[in-house]
């Protein structure tokens, strides 16, 4: 104590005063002061007093003086215990925001706080965000399985608490802490200190650090409960950075992977496939756009798309009409140029393609070389506008529908007929023979054209059949190949209309000689069919109502139409008509027929 006091200021002064008062009462007491000497005792009693006063100051002073000492030393204390806290945080907060994988993290998180803490044992829990029951954890001098351990169950009703309730549980006295559920595991593994924190993200509790002492009760987190918490709350923001650096990544490689598929689908189609960015700049030109335009891609990827005008003249065109569509589709045919091939015709598909990354709206350009099938088409038109022609030419001298057959099946030319019943026409030019005598061999021919080209078409355009020419006369049929219902109507128009056509012919101008035409009609059961020989073949029809139909014509006067009494019967009531008695040859006795008027 003597010592303590000499090295106290306030101490020193202290003794002085206290050796000081000690003698004077000393002094006073050895020899008692005369009467004259009164005055001097009052004044050495005053000053003894003062003495004393100063003595008891002096003490206050030293008392005051010790407790600003004992208040320095804790703050001191506190403010080392505060810097050494800060130094930790700061380490800490700079190691794990080091550490981007979760895994990595956690178990990062719980050698931390288990080396800032001085606890023996640690572990965290991060439950899986998605819902599920997967769980992150890590541990630090604890064995994974030790965690789902019966002697752990208490440790884990601890962690469940605190990750449901959101508060911490601190405690140095878990033997007979009420908080901690005193069953026989604490007692049996001897754990003294438990420090249990959530750790609190934007969302709310997203996780758990425990740690605990089982020997040693003087770790720091006895002296710093807090330290835990903070630690936690710089894992909080840790964690979430991690899983937003894993949900990037893992978007990334999606991306990545979706790009590298993209790139082997468009590297696999058929067709060309130019990609464009936002500002028409060539990103992708896949292999079949190689061989479309015979150029190679590092040629024109990371260019210009009016780069492509050179072998694709107006392509920037049609792309900014394209763009100012509010359609997300356009579709037009092109003709180009190939490096090698020379001119090609594409069909170019504009479509909107949202980038993968987020760089805005681009431009996929889908290219089909079309120039082989405009080719393949071009000959194909060509080769039918050629058959049409032969086929016109062939309906000069066969049937349409033989025609039509032989085109299908040039080799499908069958001998034989079909029975059917069709109305059969003959039209003659009366007097023809003394006609041809008086004119030159090139006048009758121009007559005869003349007279059959209008004739013709009145048949083909009642859908008739032109059987023949024979001489100065045709034969026509209306029911074969295919009859219908109006056959004979149709064959009665045709012959009325004949006469008209030859009124027409009459009265041009610079004719000198009038033509006059006999009309004979008749209706029966006919073979229509092939008939011949193998190496030459005509369509014609075989039957009674042949001959009959002739032989009225052979006895008709001039401009007149006469059919037999089938034919009549058909068309009662449509024409009126004249019935007569005639002799036919063949034929016994008279025959009814009728003369059809207009």
């Amino acid at each position: 104590m003597e010592h303590d006091r000499r090295d106290n200021p306030w101490e020193r002064i202290a003794a002085r005063l206290d050796e000081a008062l000690d003698d004077a009462r000393t002094l006073a007491g050895r020899s008692p002061l005369p009467r004259s000497a009164t005055s001097s005792a009052s004044t050495a009693n005053k000053l003894l007093d003062l003495l004393a006063r100063a003595r008891t100051e002096v003490h206050a002073r030293e008392l005051e003086a010790s407790v600003a000492s004992a208040r320095a030393g804790r703050l001191q204390t506190e403010l080392e215990t505060q810097r050494r806290r800060a130094d930790t945080l700061s380490r800490i907060g700079k190691a794990i925001n080091a550490v981007k994988r979760l895994d990595a993290l956690l178990q990062l998180i719980v050698d931390l706080a288990i080396e800032a803490t001085g606890a023996e044992r640690g572990l965290i829990v991060v439950p899986n965000p998605s819902g599920d029951r997967q769980e992150y954890s890590a541990c630090a001098n604890l064995e994974p399985d030790a965690v789902t351990a019966p002697e752990f169950a208490v440790s884990r009703s601890i962690i469940e608490r605190v990750f449901k309730e959101g508060a911490p549980l601190v405690t140095t006295d878990a033997q007979n802490d009420p908080q901690v559920d005193a069953s026989p595991s604490i007692r049996s593994l001897h754990i003294r200190s438990i420090n249990c924190v959530p750790i609190v993200g934007k969302s709310g509790t997203i996780g758990v650090i425990y740690v605990d002492s089982r020997i040693r009760t003087d770790n720091l987190f006895q002296h710093d409960p807090d330290l835990l918490t903070s630690i936690a709350d710089q894992a909080a923001v840790a964690i979430d950075n991690a899983r937003l650096y894993d949900d990037w990544s893992r978007n990334f490689d999606d991306l990545s992977n979706i790009k590298s598929q993209t790139d082997e689908i468009l590297e696999s189609i058929a067709s060309g496939v130019i990609m464009l960015d936002t500002n028409d700049m060539i990103v992708q030109f896949n292999r079949a756009a190689e061989i479309t335009f015979g150029l190679s891609a590092s040629t024109l990827e990371g260019r210009h798309a009016r780069i492509l005008n050179s072998w694709l003249p107006g392509f920037t065109t049609l792309l900014d009409q394209y763009k100012s569509i509010p359609e997300g589709r356009a579709e037009v045919e092109m003709r180009g140029t190939h490096f090698v091939r020379g001119p090609i015709v594409l069909q170019a598909t504009f479509l909107r393609v949202h980038s993968l990354t987020g760089a805005g709206v681009g431009t996929a350009v889908v290219l089909n070389d079309l120039t082989a099938r405009r080719k393949l088409e071009a000959e194909n038109k060509a080769q039918v506008e050629r058959t049409e022609r032969v086929a016109r030419s062939f309906e000069r001298y066969l049937a349409p529908h033989v025609v039509s057959d032989l085109l299908v099946d040039p080799d499908n030319v069958p001998l034989g007929g079909t029975r059917l019943t069709a109305t059969m026409m003959f039209a003659d030019i009366r007097g023809f023979t003394e006609l041809s005598e008086r004119l030159m061999p090139e006048e009758v021919v121009d007559m005869l054209n003349r007279y059959l080209a209008p004739t013709v078409d009145v048949v083909f355009n009642n859908l008739g059949l032109l059987d023949k020419y024979y001489g100065d006369g045709i034969m026509a049929v209306f029911g074969a190949p295919r009859p219908a219902a109006d056959d004979t109507s149709r064959a009665v128009l045709a012959a009325r209309q004949i006469l008209e056509q030859v009124e027409l012919l009459n009265a041009q101008p610079g004719v000198h000689w009038p033509l006059s035409v006999s009309i004979g009609l008749a209706t029966g059961d006919v073979v229509a069919g092939n008939i011949g020989s193998e190496r030459r073949v005509e369509y014609t029809v075989v039957g009674s109502a042949v001959n009959l139909a002739q032989r009225l014509q052979s006895i008709a006067e001039p401009n007149q139409i006469l059919a037999d009494a089938r034919t009549y019967e058909k068309v009662r009531g449509q024409v009126a008509a004249t019935r007569r008695q005639a002799r036919i040859k063949g034929r016994a006795g008279l025959t009814t027929v009728y003369v059809l008027h207009g």
